[in-house]
């Protein structure tokens, strides 16, 4: 059976996991080793500004591809490997968007996207080709669609036909004082620095995007990481043509033999996502940013035959979550719904998580303790 997301076979998902990723999907690793994360303040880069004082960033390394997509970044200067400044006067501005598994480049109506389907060693650990992706938009800075000079397109600025090497580089930010700005410090423009291998360094000044504050209890990074996640409920919503509400179980979701359960990792290159239905192991780059949206990326899973039934319900788990964003919302759970029963009776608050997708559905998960190894 074909699945919709990225299958390894056995020996390159072995040297992948190798390389890698620091936990294989179906090992154990310590505890310690598992949270042993650095939070360390970025000191000044020598890049060409006329800055006079800088704030030093705290953010854990594990998070700064998480950090980075909360927001809009504009590129404002290129320098190349001399260290000579790249003249990009005359360029149409470029912007930048940063997800899990992959960052988009845009210029007027033009996209171009660097899809993370494997990560090789460090200093340049995110390894890609830079792609063009067809758009439709129409550019309102351009009302007489003039196609962008070859030589003033986002591709001058990388080697053709390359396979990309690159990296971030969280830089200081310019500001008045020389207090300590935190991770969720919204006054100040922040500064990336995209570096490639044998290639350009991009300096990008970002802007916080507008998030709407999120509803229920606060959910962090830590507080699902602390837990495994057991699916209880999935439904579809969808409207008729008298716009009433129409929600269905998910059915492949609902198999005793097949529970469903999620559990959350960092370590020190990202944080990752994983999924099963008591077959397969799998991982995905996971993002949770401010308003609780949780952005999942592309899906790497082990390729054990699960059987009929087994590969139809994995199949519909790794789709929808595969490349998704969602909405999480956080409760506690009302004591009757509390079983008396379950082996996890350790004294910790229980939780709903609900789950609602971008594309419709809506999901309830439920913690319990976490296993260890």
């Amino acid at each position: 059976m074909m699945l919709n997301h990225l299958i390894l076979n056995r020996s390159t998902l072995s040297l992948l996991l190798a390389i890698s990723l620091p936990v294989a999907l179906v090992g154990c690793q310590s505890t310690s080793a598992l949270n042993s994360q650095q939070t360390t303040a970025i000191s000044a880069t020598s890049i060409n500004d006329k800055s006079k004082l800088i704030d030093e960033l705290l953010v854990p390394e594990s998070q700064v591809m998480q950090w980075s997509a909360h927001y809009n970044w504009h590129l404002v200067q290129v320098i190349n490997q001399n260290g000579n400044i790249v003249d990009i006067a005359d360029f149409t501005p470029i912007t930048l968007q940063v997800a899990p598994s992959s960052i988009s480049l845009y210029q007027g109506c033009e996209q171009y996207r660097m899809d993370f389907h494997s990560m090789s060693a460090p200093p340049y650990p995110y390894y890609s080709h830079l792609g063009k992706v067809p758009t439709t938009c129409s550019d309102d800075n351009n009302p007489n669609n003039t196609a962008i000079k070859e030589d003033k397109n986002i591709q001058s600025l990388f080697a053709k036909h390359a396979p990309i090497k690159l990296n971030f580089e969280l830089l200081p930010t310019s500001n008045s004082t020389s207090e300590t700005v935190s991770m969720d410090t919204q006054s100040a423009p922040k500064r990336l620095a995209l570096n490639i291998e044998n290639g350009n360094r991009f300096i990008f000044i970002g802007l916080t995007k507008p998030l709407i504050a999120p509803t229920g209890l606060p959910i962090t990074n830590e507080l699902l990481e602390q837990y495994d996640w057991q699916l209880v409920s999935a439904v579809s919503n969808a409207h008729d043509n008298k716009d009433q509400l129409i929600r269905k179980s998910l059915g492949n979701f609902y198999h005793p033999d097949h529970p469903i359960s999620a559990s959350f990792e960092s370590w020190s290159d990202n944080q990752y996502a994983s999924f099963s239905s008591g077959c397969n192991g799998s991982r995905a780059p996971y993002f949770l940013l401010n308003d609780s949206t949780l952005k999942v990326g592309i899906i790497i899973s082990t390729v054990m035959g699960c059987g009929e039934t087994g590969n139809r319900i994995e199949t519909a788990l790794f789709k929808l979550m595969q490349d998704s964003s969602s909405k999480l919302t956080l409760s506690l759970q009302p004591p009757e719904q509390v079983s008396t029963s379950s082996k996890n009776q350790a004294d910790f608050p229980r939780y709903n998580l609900l789950q609602t997708m971008a594309s419709g559905e809506t999901l309830v998960w439920q913690n319990v303790t976490k296993e260890t190894p």
